[in-house]
């Protein structure tokens, strides 16, 4: 049996990265292995924001090798399960005190959304 389509329109990764505000970011640690935390995140003009703590784990690894993977989910119900993979790099998009906010530049997004399996 063929796998069935799950994902999201273009249109429906926009509206549903709109109201999120946490995801998860991966990043690769100074020894290479994956490393992933979460962030603040928002969706501005059309472009993934996270933001993270200044000298943090994040921002060490980010500065070392941009690549970057951010997740955003939700799971109210199995069959209510979506979210959106954002692959790609992240540049540096302004600095607080203690934070420091990057753009995800995505060359991949991946996307599923449990509500349109067949039953």
């Amino acid at each position: 049996m063929p796998r069935q389509r799950i994902a999201m329109t273009p249109e429906e990764v926009a509206a549903f990265l709109a109201h999120k505000r946490v995801a998860v970011i991966g990043t690769r640690g100074p020894d290479g292995a994956p490393d992933g935390e979460p962030v603040a995140f928002a969706w501005v003009g059309g472009e993934a924001r996270v933001t993270v703590e200044r000298d943090g784990a994040a921002q060490r690894n980010l500065a070392r090798d941009p690549r970057v993977v951010c997740s955003v989910e939700e799971f109210p119900s199995y069959a209510g399960i979506k979210g959106v993979a954002l692959h790609g790099t992240a540049t540096p998009a302004g600095e607080e005190t203690d934070r420091v906010s990057f753009r995800i530049v995505a060359s991949r997004v991946e996307s599923f959304d449990f509500a349109k399996m067949r039953r």
